[in-house]
C-alpha cells in the first residue's frame, strides 16, 4: 500500500540538493491545531505540511505516524500539537519541525536525523 496514491500529493518538490520529495498539505481540525489523516505507510521522503494561520509544521511522515493517536495501520490518524505528552504540549515536543523549510531543501542532509527529534535538533545546532 502506498503512502500517498498520485490522487493525495498536493506537491512534489526537488530540493536544492537534487532530491525529490513529496507533500501533503494537512489543515487543521475544528480545535485549530490537531490534523487528521487517511491510512498511510510513512516514507523517508513524504512529509505532511500542517497548516494554521500562524505557522506551518513540516512533519517527516513516520514522525506523523509515531506521535498521531490511532492505530498503526488504521483508518486514521489525528496529530494533534494541544495534547499533553508527558508534561509539554506535542507541539512544545515537536516544535524541532515548525517552520522548518530546510528539511525539504535540504533533504539529503538531513535525511538521517528525521525521524528523531533530538538527532535533529543536535544537527541543526552544529549547522
Amino acid at each position: 500500500m502506498p503512502l500517498v496514491g498520485a490522487n493525495d500529493i498536493d506537491l512534489a518538490v526537488r530540493g536544492a540538493d537534487g532530491q525529490y520529495v513529496e507533500l501533503k498539505i494537512l489543515e487543521p481540525d475544528a480545535s485549530g491545531r490537531a490534523f487528521t489523516m487517511g491510512r498511510f505507510r510513512p516514507k523517508p521522503y513524504v512529509f505532511f505540511l500542517c497548516v494554521t494561520a500562524d505557522e506551518t509544521w513540516v512533519i517527516p511522515s513516520n514522525i506523523f505516524e509515531r506521535f498521531s493517536a490511532g492505530v498503526p495501520g488504521g483508518p486514521t490518524h489525528t496529530l494533534n500539537f494541544d495534547q499533553d505528552d508527558m508534561g509539554e504540549t506535542l507541539g512544545e515536543r515537536l516544535r524541532i519541525y515548525r517552520d522548518r523549510w530546510m528539511l525539504i531543501a535540504e533533504f539529503r542532509k538531513y535525511r538521517s536525523t528525521l525521524s528523531d527529534p533530538v538527532a535533529l535538533q543536535m544537527m541543526l545546532a552544529m549547522g
